[in-house]
């Protein structure tokens, strides 16, 4: 794997901040156990650990200080993230007891909610 904050090959981004490393292109919208299949077979770059990431991993690719305007604040990914959009993510996080949802992060002002697996949203694959 290259150094922090390289892509190798346009498949893989090495984040500097957490060291995680991220599937450049999302393969689109799928419910959340659609989700979790996908990641688990992912073969990309010759890796095959890459998992559906928790919510707090999705979290670290936002920039919690980014201003909407002079008095509010609007998240949103960081700019040095090269897939960087404002689209919402499955993450592999069950929501509490409920364990027909699941966490999702809104890259459109950092929201970070539960709805039900049965939803369909996008996917990005992370891996240690």
């Amino acid at each position: 794997m290259e150094k922090d904050g390289q892509v190798q090959g346009n498949l893989i981004w090495i984040d500097p901040v957490s060291g995680l490393a991220w599937q450049v292109e999302s393969p689109g919208i799928m419910n959340w156990a659609e989700a979790v299949g996908y990641a688990d077979a992912l073969l990309l770059g010759g890796y095959r650990d890459f998992r559906l990431p928790e919510a707090s991993e999705l979290e670290t690719l936002l920039d919690r200080g980014q201003l909407l305007d002079a008095t509010r604040y609007r998240p949103s990914m960081r700019k040095e993230v090269p897939f960087r959009d404002s689209l919402s993510y499955w993450s592999s996080t069950t929501f509490g007891e409920n364990t027909n949802n699941a966490w999702i992060v809104m890259f459109d002002g950092g929201y970070v909610l539960s709805y039900n697996k049965r939803n369909r949203y996008h996917v990005r694959c992370v891996m240690d």
